[in-house]
């Protein structure tokens, strides 16, 4: 209808007297849906919206979705991670020896997936030489020379400001070096981003969710449209038990969440146990979104944080590690006869098997309670026995535990 007939009908309304009909009914409702009346535009397709970022259609969608990306396989993905630790557990060291491996296709923790990749890695913490030192003893380690490290690139930012996000007026805002590292980041083509530590790079509130989210989701932003892993390096606080500081959101806002430390961060301390081995570390895959928590034993060996390897054809998971657990048993039973101990299955006796296997300092880095349940098992099969060993002054007999 055009717009004249209706102003013409208008018009034709009387402008004064009551005895007409109420103006909403002089013009009926069904005169805007006349043929030649313009119709809305029908909806735009998903491919071709004006939103920058459209809902999923799922109709293009067909057949089987790609499989995850794993740099390290059920250790590092494609999305943000957090590795946290108290300071000097030795984080630094593990992600350099990390990105060395993925930078020149070697194995560390895991075999790697795929072809070297390029490694960029931000230490706040380092100077040059000090990274030089513990690169030579990580290129001995893998047999390889500085020349041989083109995919790694490590920037030392010892001294200098690296604060990435800071607090304008109450609200989050990054900082120009945000920008010179996204322009670094994909100048480079880096699949995998470090950036040691968080202290150093957040100048919001750690315990506010919102600046952590907010500032967790820019890091990942860094490099799009290809698979990306950035690395975030924190501190646990100052609580006992803590396994990273500041708000649940540093967590959440993660995928994956590593934790370094001297022991298991669930592992209870037990009056009888003996002093952790001060050259063990742990790395405890804590939150997986796409994988089991597990966890892996390092040992500083010559400098370097090297983990314990399974046998050839042996993958390090629980039943590798029980395995290991039962055979450092059997080893220590006889050296503890030798020297006069007879073990016993007795958890009240002195001559506890598992106590005395880790005080004799034959326990290879296995727990009390790792050996407690490798012992029942064995004696489960018959390969440890409760026999008669002995007799007492008064002639009553002595048990203890024999191997079959």
């Amino acid at each position: 209808m055009a717009i004249e007939e209706l102003q013409a009908r208008l018009d034709a309304v009387p402008k004064n007297g009551h005895d007409h009909a109420p103006p909403w009914e002089l013009v009926p409702l069904d005169v805007y849906a006349e043929e030649d009346d313009p119709q809305p535009p029908p909806q735009a397709d998903a491919a071709e919206s004006s939103l920058p970022f459209p809902p999923i259609d799922w109709t293009k969608l067909q057949g089987d979705p790609p499989p995850r990306r794993w740099f390290i396989p059920d250790w590092l993905g494609e999305n943000p991670t957090l590795v946290a630790g108290a300071g000097g557990a030795g984080k630094t060291r593990l992600m350099q020896m990390v990105g060395t491996g993925l930078a020149t296709g070697k194995t560390y923790l895991d075999e790697a997936s795929g072809n070297p990749l390029r490694v960029l890695m931000w230490l706040c913490e380092e100077t040059q030489d000090e990274v030089w030192r513990q690169q030579a003893l990580i290129n001995a380690h893998f047999g390889i020379d500085m020349s041989d490290l083109d995919l790694l690139s490590v920037v030392p930012r010892q001294g200098l400001d690296n604060t990435l996000m800071d607090i304008t007026f109450g609200k989050p805002t990054f900082t120009p070096l945000f920008s010179e590292l996204r322009q670094q980041a994909n100048d480079l083509k880096i699949d995998i981003l470090v950036l040691d530590n968080v202290a150093q790079l957040f100048g919001g509130n750690e315990n506010d969710r919102h600046q952590t989210t907010f500032f967790v989701n820019h890091v990942s932003s860094v490099v799009q449209g290809r698979p990306f892993a950035p690395v975030l390096l924190g501190h646990v606080s100052r609580s006992q038990g803590s396994e990273y500081s500041g708000s649940g959101a540093w967590e959440n806002a993660v995928r994956m969440r590593w934790y370094v430390g001297p022991t298991l961060p669930d592992q209870k301390p037990e009056t009888d146990e003996a002093a952790a081995e001060t050259d063990v570390v742990y790395l405890a895959r804590r939150k997986a979104n796409y994988a089991a928590k597990d966890w892996r034993r390092l040992r500083f060996v010559n400098g370097l944080l090297l983990p314990e390897q399974p046998p050839e054809g042996r993958r390090f998971d629980q039943t590798f590690r029980d395995d290991a657990a039962e055979q450092a048993l059997l080893a220590a039973l006889p050296k503890l006869v030798a020297i006069g101990i007879q073990p016993t299955d007795g958890k009240t006796s002195g001559d506890y098997l598992p106590k005395q296997v880790i005080e004799k300092g034959f326990a290879s880095g296995h727990t009390k309670k790792d050996l407690a349940a490798a012992m029942n098992r064995l004696m489960g099969v018959g390969r440890l026995q409760r026999d008669v060993v002995g007799k007492y002054p008064n002639r009553s007999p002595r048990y203890g535990l024999v191997a079959k």
